[in-house]
This record gives C-alpha cells, structure tokens and sequence, in this order.
C-alpha cells in the first residue's frame, strides 16, 4: 500500500509554543489508522496541523495532492439548511458535474441520506448527522479523511453503522485517520492503533488489527 500521509520528526504548536513534540506516522491508502488519546493529548492539534491550520515549528507532513477531507468534532453542521445544501458546501469549489458526482457517492455511502435529501439537517438524528458530516467531506473525492471523534454522543448503533462506512470508504483506496478517545474505540474497523499522549504517539502502544 502506498503512504498517503506521511508525518516526520513533527513539532508544531500556538504562538511558537510546541504541543506535539516528535510525531511521526504513516496512513496508507486503503488504511484505517485509529488514533487514541485523552482531551488535550495532541489529537486535534495534529489533524489541524495536517490541514495546515496550525504551523509547524519542525520537521515535515507529506500528503498527496488530491486534497483532504475533514469530519470536524461536534459535527458542525448546518441545522437550518437541508441534508442536500449541507453537503454542497463541501463542494462549493468544484463544477457541477463534480458536485453531482459528489453527491451520487455521498448517497452511495449512506442511502438514507438520499431520503433525507430535503430535511433540514438540524432535524436529523445525531447518527444521521455524523454522516452528513462525513459525506460532506467526502464531497471533493479526497484521497486523505480526518475524522475527528466520530462516536461523540452517538448511540452503538450509529456508531457501528458510521464505522462500516469509514471502513468503505477506506477500501475505495482512501487513507483514513481517526481521532477518538480511549473509551470510544472501534477496533473492527480500524488497520492500526495509534495512541498520543502529551503530544507524543507513544512507541510502545501502536497494534495492527488487521492483515
């Protein structure tokens, strides 16, 4: 499999101030990569710094030029618009034909949404809403997905579901990296298992769960 993300030697952080200190990893194609941590680990520092939100102070992130998909905590939908204008704004830059083909695979992944084409977002179940912010970032054909906590207040139910289709996602050839906390874990679907703390992935913790 070939490496989609690759991160080296990495120390970023606010106002000059590291909070990761030496991360290195690797998400390939194909890969689900589930990494654990406690609140104020480093997980969401580290996504950010891959989406180049937050500056790196020392060593490198290499992704590929197909651009990133990001699946923010807390969802961050928009409530007062419908499930379709929801994930258009995940699209908003590219042609239409892109933008339908966007939506076909959205739909493709999760059909219920197709059902909920016209409700307002903000009337959907948390389940439901996950997977609009999922599909959203979907919506560009990312070769990279960050999805940040995904299993936040859901119950097992949606959370398997939502799992199963990262992992489908994952076997379309996307590199997957999900950050989540210890006790929400899925690890049926996940390749490996990354652990951070202090925001340094811990050398000993890392298991792959998958051949």
């Amino acid at each position: 499999m070939s490496a989609i993300l690759e991160v080296e030697d990495l120390v970023a952080g606010y106002n000059g101030q590291p909070v990761l200190h030496r991360v290195a990893l690797q998400v390939a194609a194909g890969e689900v990569v589930s990494l654990l941590g406690a609140n104020g680990a480093g997980k969401s520092t580290l996504l950010k710094t891959i989406m180049g939100t937050v500056p790196v102070i020392q060593g490198y992130i290499r992704r590929v030029a197909a651009g990133i998909g990001f699946s923010p905590e807390g969802r961050r939908i928009f409530g007062n618009l419908s499930t379709e204008e929801n994930l258009l704004m995940g699209a908003a830059s590219l042609p239409r034909a892109r933008k339908r083909d966007g939506l076909d695979r959205a739909f493709t992944l999760f059909p219920v949404l197709a059902e909920r084409i016209t409700q307002k977002a903000g009337t959907l179940s948390g389940g439901e809403q996950q997977m609009v912010a999922i599909a959203r970032a979907m919506m560009a054909l990312p070769k990279l997905l960050l999805v940040e906590e995904p299993s936040q207040g859901l119950a097992p139910v949606a959370v398997d579901a939502v799992y199963a289709t990262l992992r489908d996602i994952a076997d379309t050839g996307v590199a997957v990296l999900v950050a989540e906390q210890f006790q929400q874990v899925h690890e049926d679907a996940s390749d490996r298992i990354l652990v951070i703390d202090k925001g340094t992935i811990v050398p000993d913790r890392p298991r792959r769960l998958r051949t």
